[in-house]
């Protein structure tokens, strides 16, 4: 492994690269047509990164969660419609999201209610607006459980063939 630069406002790159424990020149072994002159760019902000090196790199370093970070940060389309999805334990993300689901439930026939003449009124618009953000909540749980998969797959062997395939016999 390389020497560990001692910049001190290191990018999200440049620490997912060393966490990785590549050096530039390995990490761009790993990547198709992204050099390592190209990831130092990246890493000190002379160069963005387009979708597809985001890809490589998050391949590269284990790290789905860059896509996510990309899309939050520095896609206009993304900072406007993807959330920001923190990388949690699979406990926290599965008791995240029953609390969430416990608050909404009771509140499944005021949301009928709500839907049936398919406007929200002004007097509806509190409980809207709560069942809204919870519905939010269990929207980036979801997305939470979705990259620790991703995650896990990478660092922990997890069988993603068995589990698409459990999920195919469901549909």
């Amino acid at each position: 492994m390389g020497k560990q630069s001692t910049r001190e406002n290191k990018t999200i790159y440049q620490i997912c690269r060393e966490n990785a424990g590549l050096t530039r020149s390995e990490a761009s072994d790993l990547m198709e047509a992204v050099s390592d002159s190209k990831i130092e760019k990246f890493e000190y902000e002379t160069q963005e990164p387009t979708p597809y090196d985001i890809i490589q790199m998050a391949a590269a370093y284990k790290r789905p969660d860059l896509c996510n970070y990309y899309c939050s940060h520095k896609c206009e389309i993304g900072q406007r419609y993807v959330p920001e999805v923190a990388v949690k334990d699979l406990s926290n993300i599965i008791l995240e999201t029953i609390a969430s689901l416990n608050e909404i439930t009771p509140m499944t026939n005021r949301l009928i209610q709500i839907a049936k003449d398919d406007t929200v009124s002004d007097d509806e618009i509190t409980d809207f607006a709560f069942i809204s953000k919870k519905l939010d909540e269990v929207s980036l749980a979801v997305d939470a459980l979705n990259l620790w998969v991703e995650k896990t797959a990478g660092e922990q062997g997890l069988n993603l063939e068995l589990l698409n395939a459990e999920k195919a016999k469901i549909k």
